[in-house]
């Protein structure tokens, strides 16, 4: 007997044959990282339920949407930037998806593929109505990739770390993201980069380079009991036991660096165990919302969700409908305020970047049946947030320029033997610069917040009393 995931793929696939001799023991991630279109080197997971539960034990503000229970997912991802090159993958809904409802619900089109129905949607993905309640999703919307999804016939994956950990099983797991990045670092200029980590103590950075860039992969793990228990794993191509002691100050120290800051890790215990690094402790709401939002699948079926909701729920005239997509967008513009405004971060660099990844979260918001008003909003607050790391950015490269002049400052210089005397070295006034970058920026960042509540208070008002609802 087929397995459910061989019976969903059967309904997409021409080879029907490919997957009658599935083991119903394979998880459903493993085979869809089989059935990738192209190579991916990223595979995650979400149980929807258990993981809004245990975000409402935490008590987090945030939760994903209520009418999906499952997303997997598989990806290229662009792990410089943590930006999807393309993903692909399918989620199961609380009822049948149907090709013409979501066409209208997003205001796209129904197509074809090999005898396959698709939707094509305006935010450049295709949805692909599945048996067993379940949707497929690709993005970007190309045709070749798609088809070469529905009819794939081989096992193009050549990842062993990912095909491990996408055998995982699911019934434990409320949230799992892996990546694998093998050959992805060279030791060399990682060495150099290194030299300027505080984190290192006494440790040479080419010993720490050489490490690091034996790297295979890392997933973060998160089971159904608690949020404190996320597990960070590293494996590498040799022990990295040499890096225990330091472990938790260069995690926070590269997280910080590359615009990711996770404080908490700095209290997290750590384990070496063979070519194995493990972190356990309490993930926060700012980094699980920050790892939810790098792929777009979860976004895309909670607006998908509520649009069709609201096409059998919503009273049928058209302005009532619009009253009630305005204030769902407004909801979810808020949501991103909230995360913006919670967002810790120790340095500039980390604060640009947080903002310029919530903008692109607001940018990518469905705008169909949205009030014009309520949608320039929208892009009002993302081009506040876009100009503040703008801001940040500029006032970082200002600040190298003035500390690398102040550098050539070698002081006063007296002969005769008696040395050299300078009453202001460069390392004083470079710190007094760090401070006025830092000041500025964050200066611009509570001038836009104060900006963005005040245009908050103001559309409130107006669209509550254009829709009679209160927004």
């Amino acid at each position: 007997m087929f397995s459910n995931f061989a019976r969903l793929f059967a309904s997409i696939c021409v080879c029907a044959s490919l997957f009658a001799s599935a083991n119903a023991q394979d998880t459903k991630l493993a085979k869809l990282l089989e059935q990738s279109p192209s190579p991916a080197n990223a595979i995650a997971y979400v149980h929807v339920p258990s993981l809004n539960q245990l975000m409402s034990d935490a008590e987090f503000s945030s939760r994903m949407t209520e009418r999906v229970t499952d997303i997997w997912l598989i990806s290229d991802l662009d792990l410089s930037s943590l930006r999807p090159r393309w993903e692909a993958g399918y989620v199961t809904t609380k009822s049948a998806p149907d090709a013409e409802k979501i066409a209208a619900a997003v205001d796209g089109y129904v197509d074809s593929i090999i005898g396959t129905p698709i939707v094509w949607s305006p935010r450049q993905s295709y949805l692909i109505p599945l048996e067993n309640n379940r949707l497929g999703f690709l993005r970007p919307a190309n045709r070749s990739l798609l088809s070469r999804w529905i009819q794939s016939d081989a096992n193009i994956n050549d990842s062993s770390y990912l095909a491990e950990l996408s055998k995982q099983n699911e019934s434990y797991l409320s949230f799992m993201i892996a990546a694998d990045v093998r050959n992805l670092i060279s030791p060399v200029p990682l060495a150099a980069k290194l030299e300027k980590f505080t984190s290192l103590k006494s440790n040479q950075p080419d010993a720490v380079a050489s490490t690091l860039a034996s790297i295979k992969g890392f997933s973060v793990i998160i089971g159904r009991k608690s949020l404190k228990q996320c597990i960070f794993t590293l494996d590498f191509d040799k022990s990295p036991a040499s890096l225990k002691q330091i472990a938790n100050e260069l995690l926070a120290e590269i997280l910080e660096r590359n615009g990711t800051a996770a404080p908490e890790v700095l209290s997290w215990e750590v384990k070496s165990e063979g070519n194995q690094l493990a972190f356990s402790g309490a993930i926060t709401e700012a980094s699980l919302g920050g790892l939810l939002n790098i792929f777009t699948l979860s976004n895309e079926a909670n607006d998908v969700s509520d649009r069709l909701l609201k096409l059998s729920d919503s009273p049928g005239s058209a302005s009532e409908q619009v009253a009630y997509t305005t204030k769902h967008y407004f909801e979810e513009v808020n949501k991103s305020i909230e995360q913006v405004r919670k967002h810790k971060s120790q340095t500039t660099g980390g604060l640009a970047k947080w903002n310029d990844q919530q903008a692109r979260r607001l940018d990518e918001m469905g705008t169909l049946n949205v009030d014009p008003v309520m949608v320039q909003y929208g892009s009002d607050v993302a081009e506040l947030l876009r100009g503040n790391a703008l801001t940040v950015r500029s006032g970082n490269i200002e600040a190298g320029k003035t500390k690398a002049s102040q550098g050539l400052s070698s002081g006063t210089y007296y002969g005769y033997g008696y040395g050299y005397y300078d009453p202001n070295s460069s390392a004083d006034y470079q710190r007094v610069t760090d401070a006025y970058a830092r000041g500025n920026a964050y200066a611009d960042f509570r001038g836009v917040l104060s900006q963005i509540d005040k245009m908050t208070a103001s559309i409130r008002r107006q669209m509550t009393d254009k829709y009679k609802m209160q927004f």
